[in-house]
């Protein structure tokens, strides 16, 4: 009777504190991780400064093949012009995925972001709140979908747009 209450007093206290034992499961991305979208033709690059939070930086060129005149008319002036964009996003759901055998790395889930565009050379400043969904196609591919409400700001006035991204590209770290 003895052995069997030691065995019991010892699996009481012994079992608990293995049961604290906070492992993650889900497998650590790379701290930066370097992307080129080809949909939305785009370099992108991704700090994670923590587990569930990154900050997407990104250089595109922006195409437009009509502007307005003085008289409101629209005319064919095709320009390419720089832009950039900061995005701090928070991914919300990497450790239910992960406990359901989803895909987590490269920070394949849903998130929630603040993107915040600039447009060379008549600066149109932009920035909105977006929810997307961010996905690891093989071991190089990705895709990313985002959308949202958002505020432009160009021609000393502000306008009501939206914000978001769509991408489809490859990956260019290794895991």
């Amino acid at each position: 009777m003895k052995r069997f209450s030691l065995a019991l007093l010892s699996a009481m206290f012994i079992l608990p504190l293995q049961a604290q034992e906070t492992l993650s499961r889900i497998p650590v991305p790379p701290s930066v991780i370097a992307r080129i979208s080809l949909v939305s033709p785009k370099i992108i690059i991704e700090f994670a400064p923590s587990e569930n939070f990154t900050l997407t930086t990104g250089f595109w060129l922006r195409t437009s093949f009509w502007s307005t005149n003085a008289y409101g008319e629209n005319v064919y002036n095709p320009q390419i012009s720089p832009s950039f964009t900061l995005e701090p996003k928070f991914y919300f759901n990497l450790d239910a995925r992960q406990e359901n055998g989803k895909r987590t790395d490269y920070y394949s889930g849903w998130y929630v972001g603040l993107p915040f565009n600039i447009e060379f050379p008549d600066l149109r400043y932009s920035i909105g709140g977006t929810v997307g969904f961010q996905r690891t196609l093989g071991k190089r591919w990705y895709w990313n979908i985002s959308f949202g409400p958002g505020i432009s700001y160009y021609d000393a006035r502000f306008h009501a747009s939206g914000a978001g991204d769509l991408g489809l590209g490859i990956i260019l770290n290794k895991m």
